[in-house]
């Protein structure tokens, strides 16, 4: 190669840099002006990229980058999947700090950079979400010159009072008592309908007046049993705006009286002693509902109308009932409380809605009661009713936020420490999955997109194929977030696909990349070691392929455990440890490796597994055929390994035996039929009045589950006495 000219030497020294820096920023420029042709193509042509790979749950993915890299098309292509990425449970408003963790990060598997493929709302060229933004600021510009013109009028006839409010939270607090105008002409009204009572207003007023004047003082007045007594009676019988708004100032100064002792500001109230205390927030919950109802009528789970001079008087108090409400459940640590607050709160649902920022506030609260490890099952259950019912009450952003906000909370408390976690787990599960039947296309949106990181997290793992990969997979939190996709399109694909065919429509074409993710995750690292972990897989496929109909090829995962060398080949180790329960573990402790005792509870679930995977399909017009290669292994494995472990060969004896019978159940069953093989109606059709259960082969697999269920019940007992 020949020498380097002088003059290249000095542009190499002088401007190559620059050079280089230029070309790259030249790239990027390129690629950004490419994106945005290829987003205008999208949206003039109305369908995905011919240059992108697509996923449909219909051809075929020989791999799981196929899923990981995929965007669905068809009839779900319009669906934005972008801002279930960004959306935020956790955010009770714009102004709010927002805290929510990355499933990445959950997992465990680190940051993820294969999510350039899905759509962005962040894109400055998109005008779909400055239309929303816009219409919110539009309603904010309204209520914020409403409030702006009465505060004018109070100012005019109470400088004191108006300075008062501008030292407290306006929004809270001075929102009650700038009614004044609209309470007059609410205390008209009531002089029509009720002359009598004119003499009271007017001395309802002379109070409120004395009772501005208190509270623009550097001293609240305390609440006695009387006055809450009063003011009770007086919203009953009178439905007077007055008295509502002392009880719901009253209720407001007790549930921040925790606050007032942190410089908070000053209230026009104070509560003093547990009894006054109780008997507030009692008064409080027991009237205010009746008398919104009264200005503001709930028809059909929805406020009939919110607009006029009854919906202008008690929108404020609504507000301000619906912030003590929300603070009182932040406080409360009793069990009980907390429920009974949940139950009312439950009632307000249809004035929640009418308010997204408290919506959303309301939801964060439902979300951390939901996962909050210091409350108990009930407080989970109401959680879940009232974040379902507010789900289908409310506009879709609520739905997606309460979505993706109870698999974050679920992943973030699925780690399994003891076996007596597992109740709490499940349940936590079975809320999740009844929040996911509301809506079809939320649901296949979130299921879309967690399920392909999850895609990623394994895919990245079998490349690097290092300790630390593949940690980020074999862990509670990601097993357990398999579980919960499993339970959902089981369950809505399965066992209610008959009551909602849409959902199950829109689910079905997840089941074929999920089942390839456990089957990833299965042969991960096929070792002994990890032989619970493959269980957990097994059973998970089980349980979509029993509830869904889908045929999965399990049999072979299960006998390649029982040909491992470590049951064929290598003698046990014998030792004293207690039995090990493998619903609570991922891989065998040190000290169980290679012991009897291990391998024997390694046993005891395959032949389960064997017997339950075998008896989902006994009911098969092709079932003799069907089992024979797994008949003639699991022979061969009784005739190589019995001796060393002759009490299993001796429970595979009686399997083998339920095998033949229920095969020749079949057989007898299908010579009386009158079709021949191409006739696929009938052969589904075939033996669909009896259950698996009912078979020889059924019978059997059902009395061991009942046999692990009390085991797990004495473990679980047991544990939770210590």
């Amino acid at each position: 190669m020949g020498k380097a000219k002088k003059s290249t030497k000095k542009f190499n020294q002088r401007h190559l840099k620059d050079e280089l820096e230029r070309r790259k920023e030249h790239k990027k420029t390129q690629k950004l002006v490419q994106k945005r042709e290829v987003k205008k193509k999208r949206k003039a042509n109305g369908s995905a990229d011919d240059g992108e790979e697509v996923f449909t749950g219909v051809e075929e993915i020989d791999d799981l980058a196929g899923f990981a890299e995929s965007v669905p098309k068809g009839a779900l292509a319009k669906l934005d999947l972008s801002k279930f990425v960004e959306a935020d449970p956790t955010a009770a408003g714009g102004d709010d700090a927002s805290d929510d963790e990355d499933i990445a990060t959950l997992l465990k598997g680190g940051e993820d950079d294969d999510d350039d493929d899905m759509p962005s709302d962040s894109d400055p060229e998109d005008g779909g979400s400055d239309v929303e933004i816009g219409g919110d600021d539009e309603e904010d510009d309204d209520e914020e010159a409403v409030f702006k013109r009465e505060l004018e009028a109070v100012s005019k006839k109470d400088p004191k009072f108006l300075e008062f409010m501008k030292k407290n939270d306006p929004s809270s607090l001075a929102i009650l008592e700038d009614e004044d105008e609209g309470s007059e002409e609410e205390d008209e009204d009531d002089e029509e309908q009720d002359e009598p009572e004119g003499e009271e207003e007017e001395q309802d007023e002379d109070a409120a007046m004395s009772d501005a004047e208190e509270s623009g003082s550097s001293k609240a007045t305390v609440v006695t049993s009387k006055m809450l007594d009063d003011w009770e009676k007086d919203i009953t019988k009178n439905q007077s705006i007055k008295s509502l708004k002392r009880l719901l100032l009253a209720l407001y100064s007790a549930s921040h009286m925790e606050s007032e002792n942190e410089n908070a500001p000053q209230t026009p109230y104070r509560i003093e002693g547990m009894r006054i205390f109780n008997k507030t927030v009692t008064a409080s919950i027991r009237t205010a509902p009746k008398a919104f109802n009264h200005y503001a009528p709930i028809v059909n789970d929805k406020v009939a109308q919110k607009s006029g001079k009854k919906w202008g008087i008690a929108q404020a108090l609504i507000k301000s009932y619906l912030v003590s409400l929300l603070e009182l459940l932040k406080q409360m640590s009793d069990p009980a409380m907390i429920q009974y607050l949940i139950k009312e709160s439950e009632r307000m649902i249809p004035y929640f809605v009418c308010f997204t920022r408290y919506t959303r506030e309301f939801v964060k609260e439902l979300l951390r009661l939901f996962g909050s490890a210091s409350v108990d099952d009930g407080v989970r259950i109401l959680a879940l009713l009232s974040l379902r019912r507010l789900v289908s009450l409310s506009p879709s952003e609520v739905a997606d936020i309460a979505l993706k906000g109870i698999y974050l909370t679920y992943v973030r408390n699925s780690n399994v420490k003891t076996i007596a976690n597992l109740t709490t787990i499940q349940l936590m599960r079975n809320c999740g999955v009844e929040l996911y039947g509301n809506d079809a296309n939320a649901s296949y949106q979130h299921g879309f997109v967690y399920i392909r990181q999850l895609a990623i997290h394994l895919r990245n793992s079998m490349q690097l194929r290092s300790k630390e990969s593949f940690r980020a997979i074999y862990n509670w939190q990601f097993i357990n977030s398999l579980n919960f996709w499993t339970e959902v399109l089981a369950t809505y694909c399965g066992d209610r696909a008959e009551e909602q065919p849409q959902l199950c429509a829109t689910l079905e074409s997840l089941v074929y990349p999920l089942t390839q993710i456990i089957l990833g995750v299965a042969r991960l690292v096929p070792t002994a070691k990890y032989f619970p972990l493959r269980i957990h897989c097994i059973s998970q496929l089980l349980r979509l392929s029993s509830a869904t109909g889908i045929y999965i090829p399990i049999l072979p995962m299960i006998i390649e455990v029982l040909e491992s060398p470590e049951f064929l080949s290598r003698r046990p180790l014998n030792s004293t440890l207690k039995p090990l329960s493998l619903d609570s573990q991922l891989k065998a402790p040190k000290e169980y490796e290679h012991t009897r005792v291990y391998l024997e509870i390694v046993l005891e679930s395959v032949f389960g597994l064997l017997a339950d995977a075998i008896a989902t399909q006994s009911v098969r017009i092709a079932f003799p055929e069907w089992v024979v290669p797994a008949v003639l292994q699991l022979r061969r494995w009784r005739k190589r390994a019995g001796k060393s472990w002759s009490r299993f060969s001796k429970q595979l004896q009686g399997l083998l035996e339920k095998i033949e019978q229920s095969s020749l159940m079949v057989v007898q069953k299908r010579n009386k039929v009158d079709f021949g093989p191409a006739n696929l109606t009938g052969a589904n059709q075939f033996m669909s009045d009896i259950s698996a259960d009912a078979t020889p082969i059924g019978a059997y697999a059902n009395s061991l589950r009942k046999v692990k269920a009390q085991q797990r019940a004495t473990m679980v007992e047991a544990e939770m006495e210590k």
